[in-house]
């Protein structure tokens, strides 16, 4: 399965030179100091760390690894009155739309030679000017399927009074996200694809001063938004700096990168995504997931004639597995098609191959 993470925010705040340090695209990422330097949406991919997948391949002596990833959408800015469409505000939108989380990019560092398109640095305020934005395109929207819906039947009539639920708050510039809504009523407006019911990153690009990020940091907590502080330049000047340096002289400087696996942990959790692994000598790989996937699903990312001829699938706990490694074919726990796949589990899957 595809995940995919849109960078989002102000022109010249910082989200094409993440996407670059992300991604390691040099080719066909314009970072400029002006406003709408990106026009279409630039497509990256990045590989999502995780130490065990490591160990496993390690210990399985593995030719190849194969990490899970998500892929990152670099989407140009948006400015005030984008749901009108101001600045091509809803072509950007639609691009927003197509994602399956957002990451508001906060430009937090002061640099009077990049021009800010509000003339002055502050996150918040940005922030609730997106947000603002994505607000006023989701009220749209559903004004528009109110004005076209017809009552049928009991289901139709649901969703008609969902979508004017939604619209009353959105009215008070509540985001669906915050409306407290069942799974029931989630599946019912999954096509709708509402912006603000998608879940949110706010990550703050700082210069590398943690007080750049307090009052954001205080916001966030009092919103219960999940942050992640990010110094995006000084980032990738140390990077840049470190490859020069032999061991000794690293140890020395003693710079600490940021931990990204903080970050992968706030994607799985947002998302309720779990990770499961297949191993062997010829290849270890871990797979990216929903949390309420079964076994005979989870068996449909590896090969869907897999899925088909599902028998039963041996699972080995990680943790259990690194307490006693044992042998190479130790036999697991045999679970059903029913089965849901937890994080970290090892898994080996049987299935009827066709004939």
């Amino acid at each position: 399965m595809t995940i995919k993470i849109g960078l989002v925010g102000l022109p010249n705040v910082g989200k094409s030179s993440l996407f670059h340090f992300l991604t390691r695209k040099k080719e066909g990422t314009k970072i400029a100091n002006y406003p709408f330097a990106t026009i279409d949406p630039n497509h990256g991919v990045v590989l999502i760390p995780d130490f065990r997948l490591e160990k496993l391949g390690k210990y399985w002596q593995s030719e190849k690894i194969t990490h899970s990833t998500v892929e990152i959408v670099d989407i140009a800015g948006l400015v005030k009155g984008a749901s009108q469409g101001l600045g091509l505000g809803n072509e950007f939108l639609s691009h927003i739309r197509e994602v399956d989380m957002i990451w508001h990019v906060l430009r937090c560092f002061p640099d009077q030679e990049i021009i800010h398109v509000e003339k002055s640095v502050n996150p918040i305020r940005d922030l609730e000017i997106i947000q603002l934005e994505l607000i006023s395109a989701d009220l749209q929207q559903a004004e528009r399927k109110l004005g076209k819906s017809k009552v049928k039947n009991e289901k139709t009539q649901k969703e008609k009074e969902i979508c004017e639920l939604i619209k009353k708050n959105l009215e008070q510039e509540i985001p669906v996200s915050q409306l407290g809504l069942s799974e029931e009523e989630k599946q019912i407006i999954k096509g709708y694809n509402f912006l603000t019911n998608k879940p949110v990153l706010l990550l703050a690009n700082h210069g590398g001063n943690e007080t750049e990020i307090a009052k954001l940091k205080d916001y966030a907590q009092q919103k219960q938004l999940t942050l992640f502080p990010l110094a995006i330049k000084l980032e990738k000047e140390m990077e840049e700096e470190m490859e020069k340096l032999s061991n000794e002289e690293k140890q020395e400087l003693g710079w600490q990168s940021v931990d990204f696996s903080v970050l992968t942990g706030k994607i799985k959790q947002l998302l309720n995504l779990k990770t499961f692994f297949t191993v062997g000598e010829d290849e270890t790989k871990s797979w990216l997931t929903k949390k309420a996937m079964n076994a005979r699903e989870c068996a449909g990312l590896i090969h869907s004639d897999i899925q088909k001829g599902f028998i039963w699938v041996e699972v080995h706990k990680y943790n259990d597995w690194l307490q006693f490694p044992g042998q190479k074919n130790w036999k697991g726990l045999t679970k059903k098609a029913d089965y849901i796949i937890e994080d970290g589990d090892i898994c080996h899957f049987l299935f009827r191959k066709k004939k």
